[in-house]
């Protein structure tokens, strides 16, 4: 008799601590579904397949679990009449602090020709700390920079463009004036702002870079 209650004992703390894991567990892995509008500037289209014949509104990153990283691919085409600088950015997160367990990351390339369609991948990453978000929202906003790599007009990008770029190496814009200067500022300036391709309010080596990237290309 007392070996029966024995194991029913046994049996019943197994159940309870079963049951303390099981609880655990489900707080941890919380499920997580979320749909991100996209939002395009003008010239911009967004589409789900390489052809632009599908549209992109919205993004369904389907059921997500804490520590799990989620991948969506789209295809962007330029349809402006100039180049310009892909640039992605989030807001209207809710709830607010959904960004703190969220991270969201994208690559595509740099410069987007005219007519031009690029890959854009959007990664999607959850913390494995995830506890108490059931849903969440943010919406994706695509935007163009326009550059000009050829800085000087000539219809090619080559020496002329990098050295106009070095020369105003360093200036920064000025709000007094709307013109880039040294300090102290050297024999040639104010410079315009046509240096500074990625329009960052300072003219540095990731100017020299984005000419150099399309050394030789006829624009």
């Amino acid at each position: 008799m007392e070996r029966k209650e024995s194991i029913a004992v046994v049996l019943m703390f197994v159940v309870v601590i079963l049951a303390i894991v099981t609880v655990n567990f489900v707080l941890f892995e919380t499920i997580i579904s979320n749909v991100s509008a996209v939002e395009t500037a003008i010239g911009i289209g967004v589409y789900w397949d390489v052809n632009c014949s599908s549209r992109v509104d919205s993004i369904d990153w389907g059921v997500l679990y804490p520590g799990e990283v989620k991948e969506v691919r789209v295809y962007v085409r330029n349809e402006l009449n100039e180049s310009f600088i892909l640039v992605l950015t989030t807001v209207n997160w809710n709830p607010e602090n959904a960004s703190r367990h969220l991270d969201f990351s994208w690559s595509a390339p740099a410069l987007v020709k005219v007519s031009e369609v690029v890959e854009v991948i959007q990664v999607l990453s959850v913390s494995s700390h995830t506890i108490g978000i059931s849903d969440f929202s943010f919406d994706i906003i695509l935007e163009g920079i326009v550059i000009t790599p050829d800085i000087n007009g000539d219809g090619i990008v080559n020496i002329m463009d990098i050295a106009i770029v070095a020369q105003a190496y360093g200036a920064k814009y000025n709000e007094t004036d709307g013109m880039y200067w040294h300090d102290p500022p050297c024999k040639y300036c104010p410079h315009t702002g046509d240096a500074d391709l990625n329009s960052d309010e300072k003219i540095d080596i990731r100017d020299i870079a984005l000419v150099a990237k399309h050394y030789g290309e006829e624009l």
